[in-house]
């Protein structure tokens, strides 16, 4: 802290013996020590509350950043579950039982029979119910 040797020490009394006088000099030590005492403390306070500000500044960014994280981790593992949902559903088998047990494999492009199926839905909804007979007979209506 200070660099003050012996002979310094020895200086520092003497003067101090003859400023203060022998009666009082043993009393100005002793408040000069508690004086000295004080600072010293509040300077370790100081140091201490620099310190432990520090310390929380760190474990709040430490916290944000794990929370960053973990942010991120939901928002990919709920992209991933959208992900897999979409592709269960479009991967599901077919519904119907006249299809053969066959899937198809779906692609970005339409197939024939989407295609066909696209046409018939645009041409019944474009009649609309005028013709009393459908162009596809049921099981029922071929047994009959």
């Amino acid at each position: 802290m200070l660099d003050i040797g012996f002979a310094e020490l020895l200086v520092i009394s003497a003067v101090a013996l003859f400023v203060v006088g022998p009666e009082r000099l043993p009393s100005a030590i002793r408040s000069i020590s508690l004086w000295l005492g004080r600072v010293r403390r509040s300077f370790e306070e100081i140091k201490s509350d620099v310190s432990r500000e520090l310390h929380n500044e760190e474990v709040m960014r430490a916290l944000k950043e794990s929370r960053d994280e973990v942010q991120d981790l939901t928002d990919i593992s709920s992209a991933i579950s959208l992900t897999d949902s979409s592709e269960k559903n479009v991967m599901s088998p077919p519904q119907n039982e006249a299809d053969g047990g066959l899937a198809e494999v779906k692609s970005d492009t339409p197939s024939a029979s989407q295609a066909n199926a696209n046409e018939m839905a645009t041409d019944s909804t474009a009649t609309n119910s005028t013709a009393t007979e459908s162009p596809v007979e049921s099981p029922a209506e071929r047994g009959a």
